[in-house]
């Protein structure tokens, strides 16, 4: 009787074969999974970085936009690292300089002859309603940075910054300013602009720390010198401080005011690398206001 040849199954050495040849399998699958989890691991980190850098680029261009003309001032050390000065504005309107219908009185006009204490506004201000701004200050004709830091910080009752505080209240349908302290404006504005503005910002990127901060409350100072570095303006009392960004490498500056007919431009530049070695660097051209 014939069984039949009896089943052998597997040798040693095709099991041995069959799971090498698995490992290299699973090895090159592996090697390929892997390079697809950094690569996507590098694109997270290199995201976070631009975001970073977006985003503190961004406040600050929103800063420059709103700042009062000619209010800028910078120290340049790129690529080591900067600093930036501005006076955020407000609002802004136009005030009344001549008689017009009912309103002829001293109080009803701004006067450049003598300091003043009172006048209106033609159209008012948008942001600010009636009520008390114990301090905000008013601007007129500003035409530089050079005068208008030394001026405030010396509190002058003359020239195109005032004091802090004053008040607005609305007389027969236009609003009128009532200043806490009288104040004589140097120059008249050709289009009888008025802005009220707040106490100045600074931006300071330090390369070697690897910051971007901004920093504000410090109240006005006439040398931007004394206030340029992070350990300047955090010692200053009442200075409110706002880490905008780390993981800064280097970071670049050019301030270029314009002209009368042109606005100014701010060219920022800023890189950053975390410490796994992505690196990112941002342009960013921000058009700053310049008409007094």
């Amino acid at each position: 009787m014939n069984y039949g040849r009896i089943p052998q199954g597997f040798t040693l050495i095709e099991l041995i074969v069959v799971m090498v040849l698995l490992g290299l399998l699973a090895a090159g699958a592996g090697l390929l999974i892997n390079r697809s989890i950094e690569a996507y691991q590098d694109q997270q980190r290199r995201q976070m970085l631009v975001d970073a850098a977006e985003m503190a680029l961004r406040k600050l261009a929103t800063d420059i936009r709103h700042a009062l003309p000619n209010s800028l001032r910078v120290v340049d050390a790129s690529p080591a690292g900067w600093a930036l000065e501005l006076v955020p504005g407000i609002d802004a309107a136009r005030y009344r300089d001549q008689n017009g219908g009912a309103f002829n009185t001293a109080d009803d006009r701004l006067q450049f002859t003598a300091a003043d204490s009172a006048f209106n506004l033609l159209g008012g201000f948008v942001r600010l309603a009636d009520g008390s701004y114990s301090s905000y200050r008013l601007v007129v004709y500003n035409t530089a940075p050079w005068q208008l830091y030394p001026q405030a910080a010396a509190g002058l009752d003359s020239g195109v910054i005032t004091r802090p505080g004053f008040a607005i209240s609305t007389v027969s349908g236009e609003q009128r300013l009532t200043l806490d302290q009288a104040h004589r404006f140097t120059l008249a504005s050709p289009a009888q602009r008025i802005h009220a503005v707040d106490s100045p910002v600074s931006y300071v990127c330090d390369a070697a720390a690897g910051t971007l901060t901004r920093y504000a409350g410090y109240g006005f100072v006439a040398n931007q010198a004394d206030i340029d570095s992070d350990a300047e303006l955090a010692a200053r009392p009442g200075t409110e401080v706002a880490l905008m960004t780390r993981h800064v490498a280097s970071c670049g500056i050019l301030y270029q005011p314009g002209s009368a007919l042109r606005s100014g431009l701010v060219t920022l530049r800023l890189a950053l690398a975390d410490p796994q070695g992505g690196k990112i660097a941002l342009l960013h051209q921000v058009h700053a206001l310049n008409a007094p």
